[in-house]
């Protein structure tokens, strides 16, 4: 199994100087990020050779633990095995990441005011 700790994945995510009607968006996306600095990812290969992720706690967005484990997997297909190469790979996917968690936030939002 290849352990893979602590991943910096959204580290520095919110913007500088926000308008104020996105300021309590991006305390969220913050609040998101300091989860995901801590939480813990591995991803092993069953005897069928399949991966399989697991994180050691989620990040409270089933979405997003979903996008995590998937970008991590793929970069261990990749061939990425240290977890500075996996760090360096899963920062690639940061963008897509905080659309994701941005989306969410504003589909949430939507739904909410309905």
């Amino acid at each position: 199994m290849i352990a893979l700790a602590a991943l910096m994945l959204l580290q520095g995510a919110a913007p500088a100087g926000p308008p104020e009607e996105d300021f309590e968006e991006v305390q969220e996306i913050t609040v998101i990020a300091q989860r995901l600095r801590q939480i813990g990812v591995h991803v092993s290969r069953d005897a069928q050779g399949k991966y399989q992720c697991g994180l050691e706690e989620t990040t409270g967005l089933k979405t997003l633990d979903s996008a995590l484990c998937k970008a991590v997997t793929g970069c261990v297909r990749k061939g990425k095995d240290s977890q500075d190469d996996v760090r360096a790979c899963v920062e690639k996917a940061r963008p897509s990441l905080l659309a994701r968690i941005r989306d969410y936030l504003i589909a949430e939002r939507a739904g909410a005011g309905a």
